[in-house]
């Protein structure tokens, strides 16, 4: 029984972290995104982000997602942006 557990906490894992893998090797990093109000920097505030596109349209404490031409995820570290995947596809 315990094997079997470990097998399956050790599949649960590698879902876990080839699922995030996948969808972040759709996107390209860039180290910019033009908002509405101006353009959005690494290291700009979560405030400042907020203040040059708005509302994202949708959002958990660390990821910002706005659906412009193109898909912008805004990762945050510390309140401050750490990095910009941008997905063309969408």
């Amino acid at each position: 029984m315990r094997k079997r557990n470990i097998y399956i906490i050790g599949l649960l894992f590698m879902v876990m972290v080839f699922g995030n893998t996948i969808s972040i090797f759709a996107a390209e990093e860039t180290s910019t995104m033009m908002c509405d109000e101006g353009v959005v920097n690494i290291g700009d505030t979560d405030a400042d982000v907020w203040d040059k596109c708005g509302e994202p349209n949708s959002q958990s404490m660390k990821e910002w997602i706005y659906n412009f031409d193109s898909t912008f995820t805004v990762i945050f570290k510390e309140g401050k942006v750490l990095r910009i995947l941008e997905d063309q596809g969408s």
